[in-house]
């Protein structure tokens, strides 16, 4: 599983993965997109521990649910 890096300003970069594994009965893929304000080094660490939980299966997308919800 691969990721990009894209530099959005001074400070601030774009991670770009896929999600999960490709959807074989639609034939699409689930792309996510994180924002990470630092260095590049930070971006690169952040989008290696998101692309390990994912291989683990460790990985859970972020939502907006509440508690109460």
């Amino acid at each position: 599983m691969r990721g990009n890096i894209t530099r959005r300003g001074k400070h601030s970069w774009r991670l770009k993965y896929e999600a999960v594994a490709r959807d074989w009965a639609t034939g699409k893929r689930h792309i996510e997109w994180v924002t990470v304000r630092g260095t590049r080094k930070d971006a690169e660490r952040e989008l290696a521990r998101i692309i390990t939980a994912i291989e683990e299966g460790r990985h859970v997308k972020p939502h907006t649910m509440t508690v109460a919800e």
